[in-house]
């Protein structure tokens, strides 16, 4: 099986997005004191992160039309 440098961009940003997701459900007091400057330019907002996941999931879903993702 080849490297595929798509299907590994994709397992990083649904990485960031399932931390993106658990922070902004669970964890959001705890963002907000230990990170104020990025927390002030980047705030976890479920909303945001609800997007940040769908839009995640459809990448995902035409990578994997594609034959891109191994799974």
């Amino acid at each position: 099986m080849d490297f595929n440098f798509q299907a590994a961009l994709w397992y990083l940003l649904a990485a960031d997005c399932a931390f993106a997701i658990t922070v902004s459900w669970f964890c959001q007091d705890w963002y907000r004191q230990s990170f104020p400057a990025i927390f002030k330019h980047f705030p976890a907002t479920k909303a945001w992160c609800s997007v940040y996941l769908i839009l995640t999931l459809w990448l995902g879903h035409s990578l994997l039309k594609q034959g891109v993702l191994p799974w």
